[in-house]
This record gives C-alpha cells, sequence and structure tokens, in this order.
C-alpha cells in the first residue's frame, strides 16, 4: 500500500528510504511506501519521537513539543490529491532517450 505525503512547509525536505531519494517540495504530494511513511515520518505510531530524531529536527526531548509542530505540516493520507502530485524517482536518474524511426516505431537506445 502506498501513502501520499503533502508538505506544508516553506522548506523542501529530500530523504532517502530503502535505497530511494524522496524530494518533498512545498504543497507537492509525493506517492511513498506505507512503510517509509511510518519509518520516515511515524506514521500510524503513537510516539513519533524517533521519527523526529531521524529527520533531524530534534536532539533533546524537550524540544519534542517544536517537532511535532513541524512534523503537523506534513499531511499523509491513502488517498491520492487530485492536483499537484507525482510519483517520485531516483535523484539524478534519467530515461533513456527514445528515437523516433521513419513509419512511427520507436526505439531505445542502447546505454
Amino acid at each position: 500500500m502506498n501513502v501520499f505525503v503533502t508538505n506544508r512547509t516553506e522548506t523542501p525536505l529530500t530523504i532517502g528510504y530503502n535505497g530511494v531519494l524522496y524530494e518533498f517540495k512545498k504543497d507537492v504530494s509525493v506517492e511513498i511506501p506505507y512503510s517509509g511513511a511510518k519509518q520516515l515520518f511515524g506514521y500510524d505510531d503513537g510516539d513519533k519521537e524517533a521519527a523526529l530524531v531521524r529527520l533531524g529536527w530534534i536532539r533533546l526531548h524537550s524540544e519534542l513539543e517544536d517537532g511535532i509542530k513541524k512534523l503537523a505540516q506534513f499531511e499523509i493520507t491513502t488517498e491520492k490529491p487530485v492536483k499537484n502530485s507525482y510519483q517520485p524517482s531516483a535523484v539524478g536518474v534519467v530515461p533513456l532517450r527514445v528515437e523516433k524511426h521513419v513509419g512511427g516505431k520507436s526505439s531505445q537506445r542502447a546505454a
């Protein structure tokens, strides 16, 4: 199952999960695995402290309240948003160039 995460902060967040870098830009919904949302944002967990430490938003327990406020600005839903969403790909990966030949057939060029 996948979920959609929308960053409502002014600051973009780039973080990796399971070998893929996810970039959460302001007001753009990003589709990520449920397990990624659970690990990265503490989704469906009562205790968010471990996620906040992993994100680097808190170092001390006394900073927990501020971290929770920042985390609350990331909306997580199971329903696909209507606009401003995309499925992330690995950062820095470029798709193969598609060349069209006479006759309308296409082929991919070897790397």
